[in-house]
């Protein structure tokens, strides 16, 4: 279980310090290069980033893009978000096999569906937990060393939170939620990898 704190850390770790020209594209095709963001490029990232995470809690399922099976399902989206000291990493996964990794500092990776199956199976694990969860209309950030759950559903947006260490030793009921969330962060770095310009 320890190689998974580590694999966890360093996967979120490698998002702070993505900028945009890195993000891998919806067709999970290698992007072409851009130049490396300013400071206020990157700031402006940021805030650009915080306004999408915001409107995708607020929105329908049909609002994001979603249509049939897809935009019916009783639950169509799930975040887990994660904060450290250099800034906040969201990552989105939706019904239709679409995933996203938007951080605070304005990186992140566009992941479409290069985390295709992971990302089912993310939305699948955060039906099962609903029981445990709350209802909320508020959005807050973790605090430091904690995680939360938002997941997205016809009844509006259910919550919950845990410390990172329960999650990573399975000692917390939201721990397979939480396994079922690393997966996809490896399927999307994996991706990552592989579009880096110049390779």
């Amino acid at each position: 279980m320890k190689k998974r704190i580590a694999s966890f850390t360093a996967l979120f770790i490698f998002a702070l310090g993505c900028s945009p020209h890195s993000w891998v594209s919806s067709q999970d095709k290698k992007p072409k290069n851009q130049a490396t963001p300013t400071n206020a490029d990157t700031s402006s990232q940021g805030q650009a980033m915080k306004g999408l995470r915001d409107k995708l809690l607020t929105s329908s399922a049909e609002e994001v893009g979603l249509s049939g099976e897809d935009a019916k399902a009783k639950v169509w989206g799930v975040m887990m978000e994660v904060a450290f000291d250099a800034g906040n990493a969201t990552l989105i996964s939706l019904r239709d096999g679409t995933a996203s990794l938007y951080t605070s500092t304005g990186g992140g990776i566009l992941g479409g569906y290069s985390a295709r199956n992971e990302v089912k199976r993310f939305v699948t694990e955060a039906e099962k937990h609903l029981a445990s969860m709350k209802l909320t209309k508020s959005f807050p950030y973790p605090d430091v060393g904690r995680i939360k759950f938002y997941v997205l559903t016809q009844d509006g947006v259910y919550t919950a939170e845990a410390g990172e260490g329960e999650l990573v030793d399975g000692r917390h009921v939201l721990s397979p939620l939480f396994l079922a969330a690393n997966d996809v962060l490896t399927a999307l770095r994996t991706a990552s990898e592989r579009a880096k310009p110049g390779d």
